[in-house]
């Protein structure tokens, strides 16, 4: 299927619109934002 469709693909892919460089979204469970903060805070420097 991909060799079939690939210029479709790559277009709508990572031509322009599905994907942004920058942005993650994740989930963290039931861990508090105080948590998360606290474990950025510790690891922007590492």
């Amino acid at each position: 299927m991909w060799e079939q469709h690939e210029p479709f693909f790559e277009e709508y892919l990572w031509g322009g619109g599905f994907w942004e460089e920058s942005y993650y979204v994740g989930t963290a469970g039931d861990v508090s934002t105080d948590t998360i903060e606290q474990y950025i805070e510790r690891t922007e420097h590492v």
